[in-house]
């Protein structure tokens, strides 16, 4: 890789892969960052770590820095709270078998929202819905890509509107979640830094400031596409105040959340979240030596 200036670098450390509900394979994925001239990046499939070595391998080959990385469902207070990890060691035996449990809870909650999906007279099998969740990680939109797949809906974005948001008729919760804090504790326990991610999406704020000061959370996603910059303002204090608190670094991260073009949310890319790449690069040097 040249050396380029600090301002014209680019870090994104928030995406997927068809590991997890991602459009692109893990290599794939690694050619679009290379193409999109990102500089430091990291997989963060939902529950798996599967796709990592294969990234891995991929950025090594083309000087592209990787942080190892994970996204583990937990929920707290009726409310599903994402926990990253990074710098994880993707072959740590808890962290394996703790995912390989939820990936089962998952594919269980698959088979019963196809059932709701035939009570809803959308005929879907598990054998459809496994050919477009590539990976071991069944989440929603492999079901809507296959509502899509049969002419059922228009598109992915139709598919939750009508029958897989939150309180439509074919939403079934995730069971037996994690809470925040054991997530925190496996991804520590897999050597890695644990991150809430989009805090955007709850309404939190107090409970983030005391898994920061009390349960040993290593920092907040800051950067993403969904926080504007009011939110960024917001968290950013959060984090001030937090790191005053504990009288240690709060790191803060970001990234596009990318998953795939067609079916990603509206204007998502790699790269599109205005990570300043100073923070990539800190994130980047505090797990090196795990790498």
């Amino acid at each position: 890789m040249s050396k380029k200036h600090h301002s014209e670098l680019l870090a994104d450390l928030h995406m997927h892969s068809t590991a997890s509900d991602g459009g692109y394979s893990p290599s794939q994925l690694m050619e679009k960052c290379i193409n999109n001239h990102l500089s430091i990046v990291s997989l963060t499939d939902h529950d798996t770590t599967a796709g990592v070595i294969e990234a891995m391998k991929v950025a090594k080959e083309h000087h592209l820095r990787f942080i190892p990385g994970i996204e583990l469902s937990t929920r707290i207070k009726n409310t599903h709270v994402d926990i990253l990890g990074y710098g994880i060691d993707p072959h740590n035996k808890s962290l394996l078998s703790t995912i390989t449990f939820h990936q089962q809870m998952r594919i269980e909650r698959m088979k019963t929202m196809i059932e709701k999906s035939n009570e809803q007279g959308l005929s879907v099998t598990f054998n459809e819905v496994a050919e477009l969740a590539k990976g071991d990680t069944f989440s929603r939109p492999h079901l809507a890509q296959t509502y899509v797949k049969k002419g059922y809906v228009k598109d992915v974005k139709e598919a939750f509107d009508l029958y897989l948001a939150n309180g439509k008729p074919c939403y079934v919760e995730k069971e037996d979640e994690m809470t925040p804090q054991e997530a925190i504790e496996l991804v520590h326990q897999a050597e890695g830094i644990a991150i809430v991610a989009h805090p955007i999406f709850y309404s939190l704020d107090e409970d983030i400031f005391e898994w920061l000061t009390v349960h040993h959370l290593d920092g907040i996603e800051v950067y993403h596409r969904d926080h504007d910059d009011d939110a960024i303002d917001r968290f950013l204090k959060l984090a001030n105040r937090a790191e005053v608190a504990r009288g240690k670094k709060v790191f803060i991260t970001g990234g596009s959340d990318f998953h795939h073009e067609s079916f990603g949310r509206e204007g998502e890319n790699i790269g599109i979240t205005k990570l300043p790449y100073e923070i990539g690069e800190q994130i980047y040097k505090a797990v090196r030596n795990k790498i």
